[in-house]
């Protein structure tokens, strides 16, 4: 799967569990809140998540089908593949979003 699902599918899954307690009457531990639930169990399922994504695009590039290679070509902020290679800039997180007027 793409890096940029991964978030939410681990937000799927922490919604899914939290249904299923609910579904079958079990109480939340310690009394916890659903919403705390949801937002520790979101960032703890993204560990073995992402070990079963490496494992997952790995396994996908033997098979000739590389996603990080059309990454490369997807058009930003869309889902569109470009048939030419999209341009590259080594820019940081920081970079791109703090320096506004090139100073």
């Amino acid at each position: 799967m793409r890096w940029k699902l991964l978030p939410g599918v681990s937000a799927l899954i922490s919604v899914l569990v939290l249904i299923l307690l609910n579904l079958f009457h079990l109480r939340i531990p310690f009394g916890l809140s659903p919403f705390l639930i949801f937002w520790v169990l979101g960032p703890l399922l993204m560990i073995p998540l992402t070990a079963l994504n490496r494992k997952l695009l790995a396994w996908r590039k033997q098979r000739g089908r590389d996603i990080e290679e059309e990454e490369r070509y997807e058009i930003d902020g869309t889902d569109f593949i470009s048939l030419q290679r999209q341009p590259s800039v080594p820019t940081t997180r920081e970079q791109k979003y703090t320096n506004y007027f090139g100073f």
